[in-house]
Protein backbone atom coordinates (compact mmCIF):
# COMPACT_ATOMS: atom_id res chain seq x y z
CA UNK A 1 0.00 0.00 0.00
CA UNK A 2 3.10 2.38 0.77
CA UNK A 3 4.41 1.80 -2.81
CA UNK A 4 1.41 3.02 -4.30
CA UNK A 5 0.76 6.11 -1.84
CA UNK A 6 4.91 6.34 -3.19
CA UNK A 7 4.07 6.23 -7.17
CA UNK A 8 1.03 8.17 -6.88
CA UNK A 9 2.91 10.82 -4.57
CA UNK A 10 6.23 10.71 -7.16
CA UNK A 11 3.17 11.26 -10.05
CA UNK A 12 1.76 14.47 -8.23
CA UNK A 13 5.66 15.82 -8.04
CA UNK A 14 6.52 15.19 -11.63
CA UNK A 15 2.95 16.81 -12.46
CA UNK A 16 3.59 19.47 -10.33
CA UNK A 17 7.18 20.05 -11.24
CA UNK A 18 6.42 19.98 -15.37
CA UNK A 19 3.37 22.47 -14.56
CA UNK A 20 6.07 24.51 -12.67
CA UNK A 21 8.56 24.25 -15.43
CA UNK A 22 5.37 25.09 -18.51
CA UNK A 23 4.06 28.19 -16.09
CA UNK A 24 7.66 29.48 -15.69
CA UNK A 25 8.35 29.54 -19.49
CA UNK A 26 5.20 30.65 -20.11
CA UNK A 27 5.98 33.74 -17.91
CA UNK A 28 9.15 34.39 -19.11
CA UNK A 29 7.78 34.23 -22.60
CA UNK A 30 4.89 36.99 -21.41
CA UNK A 31 7.39 39.01 -19.78
CA UNK A 32 9.90 39.07 -22.94
CA UNK A 33 7.05 39.83 -25.11
CA UNK A 34 5.75 42.63 -22.81
CA UNK A 35 9.71 44.10 -22.69
CA UNK A 36 9.41 43.68 -26.73
CA UNK A 37 5.84 45.59 -26.17
CA UNK A 38 7.39 48.76 -24.01
CA UNK A 39 10.42 48.97 -25.81
CA UNK A 40 8.79 49.51 -29.16
CA UNK A 41 6.30 51.65 -27.26
CA UNK A 42 8.49 53.90 -26.21
CA UNK A 43 10.35 54.11 -29.65
CA UNK A 44 7.15 54.95 -30.79
CA UNK A 45 6.80 57.73 -28.16
CA UNK A 46 9.79 59.27 -28.59
CA UNK A 47 9.30 59.60 -32.05
CA UNK A 48 5.79 61.24 -31.99
CA UNK A 49 7.14 63.48 -29.57
CA UNK A 50 9.78 64.23 -31.46
CA UNK A 51 6.84 64.96 -34.46
CA UNK A 52 4.71 67.33 -32.07
CA UNK A 53 7.63 69.56 -31.28
CA UNK A 54 10.09 69.51 -34.32
CA UNK A 55 7.64 70.70 -36.75
CA UNK A 56 7.18 74.73 -37.04
CA UNK A 57 3.64 75.25 -35.77
CA UNK A 58 0.92 75.66 -38.15
CA UNK A 59 3.38 73.46 -40.68
CA UNK A 60 1.47 70.30 -40.73
CA UNK A 61 -2.48 70.47 -41.50
CA UNK A 62 -4.75 69.86 -39.66
CA UNK A 63 -5.29 66.69 -40.42
CA UNK A 64 -2.00 65.19 -40.10
CA UNK A 65 -0.98 66.88 -36.80
CA UNK A 66 -4.68 65.63 -35.25
CA UNK A 67 -2.86 62.06 -36.09
CA UNK A 68 0.29 62.72 -34.52
CA UNK A 69 -1.10 63.59 -31.22
CA UNK A 70 -3.27 61.35 -31.46
CA UNK A 71 -0.87 58.41 -31.83
CA UNK A 72 1.09 60.18 -28.85
CA UNK A 73 -1.59 60.05 -26.52
CA UNK A 74 -2.30 56.47 -27.32
CA UNK A 75 0.97 55.28 -27.04
CA UNK A 76 1.00 57.01 -23.74
CA UNK A 77 -1.69 55.80 -22.25
CA UNK A 78 -0.60 51.48 -23.04
CA UNK A 79 2.64 52.52 -21.79
CA UNK A 80 1.12 53.72 -18.58
CA UNK A 81 -0.90 50.16 -18.19
CA UNK A 82 2.20 48.79 -18.71
CA UNK A 83 4.16 50.83 -16.70
CA UNK A 84 2.26 52.74 -13.62
CA UNK A 85 5.44 54.16 -12.15
CA UNK A 86 6.76 55.32 -15.56
CA UNK A 87 5.52 58.86 -15.79
CA UNK A 88 3.46 58.23 -18.68
CA UNK A 89 0.08 59.50 -16.96
CA UNK A 90 1.34 62.91 -16.55
CA UNK A 91 2.60 62.70 -19.87
CA UNK A 92 -0.63 61.77 -21.24
CA UNK A 93 -2.16 65.18 -19.59
CA UNK A 94 0.48 67.01 -20.72
CA UNK A 95 -0.25 66.08 -24.38
CA UNK A 96 -3.60 66.10 -23.97
CA UNK A 97 -3.12 70.09 -23.26
CA UNK A 98 -0.75 70.84 -26.13
CA UNK A 99 -3.06 68.76 -28.60
CA UNK A 100 -6.45 70.77 -27.37
CA UNK A 101 -4.26 74.73 -27.83
CA UNK A 102 -2.96 73.67 -31.14
CA UNK A 103 -3.36 77.08 -33.42
CA UNK A 104 -5.60 76.97 -35.76
CA UNK A 105 -4.70 76.47 -39.53
CA UNK A 106 -3.57 79.61 -41.43
CA UNK A 107 -1.09 80.55 -44.33
CA UNK A 108 2.15 77.54 -44.03
CA UNK A 109 4.95 78.64 -42.34
CA UNK A 110 8.13 78.29 -44.34
CA UNK A 111 11.03 76.08 -42.81
CA UNK A 112 14.29 77.50 -42.00
CA UNK A 113 17.02 76.29 -44.17
CA UNK A 114 19.06 74.11 -41.14
CA UNK A 115 15.01 72.77 -40.31
CA UNK A 116 15.17 70.94 -44.01
CA UNK A 117 16.44 67.70 -43.49
CA UNK A 118 15.19 67.42 -40.06
CA UNK A 119 11.49 67.56 -41.46
CA UNK A 120 12.04 65.51 -44.25
CA UNK A 121 12.91 62.57 -41.94
CA UNK A 122 10.10 63.26 -39.85
CA UNK A 123 7.23 63.19 -42.46
CA UNK A 124 9.55 59.84 -44.28
CA UNK A 125 9.16 58.61 -40.55
CA UNK A 126 5.22 59.89 -39.96
CA UNK A 127 4.91 58.25 -44.16
CA UNK A 128 6.30 54.64 -43.02
CA UNK A 129 4.10 54.37 -39.97
CA UNK A 130 0.83 55.77 -41.41
CA UNK A 131 1.79 53.23 -44.60
CA UNK A 132 2.34 50.29 -41.75
CA UNK A 133 -1.04 51.00 -39.89
CA UNK A 134 -2.88 50.60 -43.30
CA UNK A 135 -1.59 47.30 -44.15
CA UNK A 136 -2.31 45.88 -41.21
CA UNK A 137 -5.30 46.85 -41.73
CA UNK A 138 -5.79 49.05 -38.38
CA UNK A 139 -5.70 52.27 -40.77
CA UNK A 140 -8.95 52.49 -43.42
CA UNK A 141 -7.25 52.82 -46.98
CA UNK A 142 -9.12 55.77 -48.13
CA UNK A 143 -8.13 58.10 -45.05
CA UNK A 144 -4.50 56.74 -45.10
CA UNK A 145 -4.07 57.72 -49.13
CA UNK A 146 -5.97 61.42 -47.91
CA UNK A 147 -2.72 61.44 -45.20
CA UNK A 148 -0.32 60.20 -47.53
CA UNK A 149 -1.38 62.80 -50.37
CA UNK A 150 -0.91 65.32 -47.78
CA UNK A 151 2.44 64.25 -47.04
CA UNK A 152 3.39 64.24 -50.57
CA UNK A 153 2.40 67.75 -51.08
CA UNK A 154 4.84 68.57 -47.93
CA UNK A 155 8.01 67.02 -49.19
CA UNK A 156 7.15 68.22 -52.61
CA UNK A 157 7.28 71.78 -50.71
CA UNK A 158 10.32 70.94 -49.20
CA UNK A 159 12.33 70.20 -52.01
CA UNK A 160 11.53 73.29 -53.84
CA UNK A 161 12.03 75.65 -51.18
CA UNK A 162 15.27 73.57 -50.46
CA UNK A 163 16.34 73.83 -54.59
CA UNK A 164 15.34 77.99 -54.01
CA UNK A 165 17.23 78.89 -51.18
CA UNK A 166 20.38 77.17 -53.52
CA UNK A 167 19.34 79.40 -56.36
CA UNK A 168 19.06 82.42 -54.43
CA UNK A 169 22.27 82.37 -52.71
CA UNK A 170 23.71 80.93 -55.95
CA UNK A 171 22.24 84.50 -57.67
CA UNK A 172 23.61 86.48 -54.78
CA UNK A 173 27.24 85.46 -55.76
CA UNK A 174 26.91 86.31 -59.28
CA UNK A 175 26.72 82.22 -60.30
CA UNK A 176 23.70 82.70 -62.46
CA UNK A 177 24.27 79.37 -64.19
CA UNK A 178 24.01 77.78 -60.94
CA UNK A 179 21.25 79.77 -60.27
CA UNK A 180 19.46 78.54 -63.43
CA UNK A 181 20.27 75.39 -62.48
CA UNK A 182 18.73 74.61 -58.88
CA UNK A 183 15.70 76.40 -60.58
CA UNK A 184 15.52 73.97 -63.20
CA UNK A 185 15.48 71.27 -61.22
CA UNK A 186 12.66 72.80 -59.01
CA UNK A 187 10.21 73.47 -62.01
CA UNK A 188 11.32 70.14 -63.38
CA UNK A 189 10.20 68.43 -60.14
CA UNK A 190 6.78 70.22 -59.77
CA UNK A 191 6.57 69.01 -63.60
CA UNK A 192 6.69 65.38 -62.21
CA UNK A 193 3.86 66.09 -59.64
CA UNK A 194 2.17 67.65 -62.33
CA UNK A 195 -0.31 65.13 -62.75
CA UNK A 196 -1.01 64.59 -58.95
CA UNK A 197 -1.07 68.08 -57.83
CA UNK A 198 -2.30 72.08 -59.20
CA UNK A 199 1.34 73.30 -59.84
CA UNK A 200 0.88 75.28 -62.93
CA UNK A 201 1.42 78.48 -61.05
CA UNK A 202 4.57 77.24 -59.28
CA UNK A 203 5.43 76.28 -62.69
CA UNK A 204 4.25 79.79 -64.46
CA UNK A 205 6.56 81.42 -61.83
CA UNK A 206 9.53 79.36 -61.98
CA UNK A 207 9.63 79.43 -65.85
CA UNK A 208 9.35 83.47 -65.84
CA UNK A 209 12.30 83.48 -63.32
CA UNK A 210 14.72 81.04 -65.54
CA UNK A 211 13.80 83.47 -68.56
CA UNK A 212 14.86 86.30 -66.40
CA UNK A 213 18.03 84.73 -65.13
CA UNK A 214 18.71 83.34 -68.75
CA UNK A 215 18.92 86.52 -70.63
CA UNK A 216 20.83 88.35 -68.07
CA UNK A 217 23.23 85.63 -67.86
CA UNK A 218 23.15 86.01 -72.27
CA UNK A 219 23.74 89.73 -71.25
CA UNK A 220 26.71 88.79 -68.96
CA UNK A 221 28.72 86.56 -71.34
CA UNK A 222 28.13 88.47 -74.70
CA UNK A 223 31.16 90.68 -75.38
CA UNK A 224 31.04 94.41 -75.09
CA UNK A 225 30.31 96.61 -78.24
CA UNK A 226 33.41 97.76 -78.61
CA UNK A 227 34.90 94.88 -79.26
CA UNK A 228 32.24 93.74 -81.21
CA UNK A 229 32.73 96.90 -83.78
CA UNK A 230 36.71 96.26 -83.15
CA UNK A 231 36.05 92.94 -84.91
CA UNK A 232 34.00 94.03 -87.20
CA UNK A 233 36.69 96.97 -88.82
CA UNK A 234 39.13 94.53 -88.87
CA UNK A 235 37.38 91.20 -90.86
CA UNK A 236 36.25 94.58 -92.81
CA UNK A 237 39.78 95.57 -93.80
CA UNK A 238 41.21 92.04 -94.04
CA UNK A 239 38.14 90.98 -96.74
CA UNK A 240 39.23 94.76 -98.29
CA UNK A 241 42.98 93.19 -98.66
CA UNK A 242 41.95 89.89 -100.13
CA UNK A 243 40.13 92.03 -102.80
CA UNK A 244 42.94 94.00 -103.56
CA UNK A 245 45.11 91.51 -103.46
CA UNK A 246 43.25 88.94 -105.94
CA UNK A 247 42.72 91.99 -108.27
CA UNK A 248 46.71 92.62 -108.12
CA UNK A 249 47.27 89.06 -109.15
CA UNK A 250 44.98 89.24 -111.97
CA UNK A 251 46.62 92.09 -113.31
CA UNK A 252 50.18 90.43 -113.17
CA UNK A 253 48.38 87.27 -115.05
CA UNK A 254 46.64 89.32 -117.36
Amino acid sequence: MSSVYLIAALVILLTAMVCYVFISQHLAKKRKQQLRVLTALKKRQQLFKYMASGFPPGFLPSDLNKLVYRVLLNTCEQLAKLDPSGGYSEEFQLYSKQAENQPLAGEKPKLPPEKTGEAKTLLQELQRYISSQAEKGRLPQPQAAGYLAQIRRLMLQIAIESYSQQAKKARSENKLRLAIHYYSLARKLLLKEASQQNVKKQVEQLSGIISKLEAEYAAQEAPPASVVEEEEATRKAWNEFEEEDSWKKKQIYD
